[in-house]
Formats: C-alpha cells, structure tokens, sequence
C-alpha cells in the first residue's frame, strides 16, 4: 500500500522530515504519533499527494502519491467549509464525489445522492441528511466528513486528528466510527494523533516520529518506555492494561531531540 524509503521532505531549503523508511500493508491502521510540530501532519499531507517537495521513495500503490490521488481520501484536522453558506449534511457528503468526478455542485445527481445517503447511513447519521451542516455538534460534524471522505469509495483514508477538539462523548462516537471503517471496509487508514489512548486497540502499527523516525511496529513493540520518553520527555510511561497498551504523555510539545 505505502512504501517509504529514506524519505526526506522539505519546506524549500527547511528538513520537515529525515529519512523516514516504513512499509504499510493493504487493509492495515496506521497511527501516527508525535508530539505537536513533529511533521505528523506534512508527512501526511505529502502521502496525500499535497505536498511535493521531498526526496527519496515514496509510493502508494506502486504509483507516486499525486498519481494515486485517485483512491485517497484525506480529511484534514480543520475543515475549509464556510459555515455561512448554508449547506446541508447530505450536500456535503455529496461533495466527496462530485470533487473526485470533477462535476460542479449545481445539481447533484441521483446516483451521489443515493451514495451519499449510504455514506451517512454508515456513519450512524441519515436521520439529519437535510439538516445544515452549521448546525451540528462538533463529533456530528467529524462523522459528516468521514462520509464525505468514504462517498468516492477510497482504497486509502487518511485522517489527521480526527479526534482533537472533541468532547468526551463525541471522541467515542468517532471512534466507533473509525473502528467500523476498519473491520468492515477493508480501507487502509491512517491516522495522526498526539494521544494514542483512544485508538490503541483500532492500530494494527504505530509510527512514532519527531521529525524522524524513532520507531515502528505493533502497539506493543512501539509503546514503550524506553521509546516513548525519547520523544514525550522522561514523564512519559507506557502502560499495559489487560491486552491493551496506554501512554501517559508528561509533554505534548516538541520535544528537542539530543544530538549523539
């Protein structure tokens, strides 16, 4: 699905990130961890096909991530809508594949809309189809896009900090969400996030990077203390409760990596 190899990206003569090699499979969960300006978000992009500017491999499905923009969705942490204009939620569902049909939202076919009704179907929210968009809570508005970004039936979803800004409540609404995508689509997904606790049982692999990699592998090779305090600071700890791994963050923010 993604191959990396000694991947550097840039920011005209500024290294983003250093040579990061990995390899994801077809149908795995990906999380993507590190704290806040560790380059989560540019690696991302970048597997997006939205950010050219690198060296080294990058493939995704065989082809360069602009190739492949085709079976990708991403849904970024903040969206662009403007909430003045009154768009229903059926409305932008349907924007996930009018975009990627290249089609203009005048009139929306019959055959968007009968998907789109699917994709919030899906999402647990057809009840509010024709309400405005505006007008909806914050995790309803984040399951919303995870419709639209499901409607073009993508091979690959990309998410970054789906959960960020979210109640409680709503944090377990999403991730049902996101667990239901993974069990029942077979999508690969990957997912950015500063806090892995939510979503350690939906990761089949963890990536944990500050501006380069520090590790990769299952929850239980990667959330370690010895790993995690290398980029959390010495606060951290990783814990392991039943089959399921949590870490205790001591710092979210970048933390300067010492130079050996």
């Amino acid at each position: 699905m993604i191959i990396a190899e000694n991947l550097n990206i840039y920011y005209d003569s500024y290294k983003a990130i250093e040579d990061v090699t990995f390899e994801l499979n077809t149908g795995e969960t990906l999380l993507l961890l590190g704290p806040n300006g560790a380059g989560k978000t540019t690696l991302l992009r970048t597997i997006a096909g939205l950010h050219e500017e690198y060296k080294g491999k990058l493939l995704v499905f065989g082809k360069p991530p602009v190739k492949a923009r085709d079976v990708i969705s991403y849904v970024p942490q903040s969206h662009s809508l403007n909430e003045r204009v009154p768009l229903k939620a059926i409305e932008v569902v349907a924007m996930g594949a009018l975009y990627k049909k290249g089609l203009v939202h005048f009139s929306i076919p019959k055959e968007i809309l009968k998907e789109s009704e699917k994709a919030l179907e899906f999402v647990g929210l057809r009840r509010i189809r024709d309400k405005r968009f505006a007008e909806l809570s914050g995790g309803q508005k984040q399951r919303v896009l995870l419709a639209r970004a499901l409607v073009s039936k993508p091979k690959l979803l990309l998410l970054d900090e789906p959960l960020s800004a979210l109640d409680p409540s709503a944090r377990v609404e999403v991730v049902s969400v996101i667990a239901k995508i993974k069990h029942e689509t077979g999508i690969t997904v990957l997912i950015t996030t500063h806090d892995p606790n939510p979503l350690t049982e939906i990761g089949d692999k963890i990536m944990l990077i500050n501006r380069r990699l520090i590790a990769f592998g299952t929850p239980e090779d990667v959330l370690k203390d010895e790993i995690i305090t290398k980029v959390y600071g010495p606060l951290s700890k990783a814990v392991k409760v039943g089959e399921r791994m949590y870490c205790f963050i001591g710092d979210v923010h970048l933390h300067r990596r010492e130079e050996k």
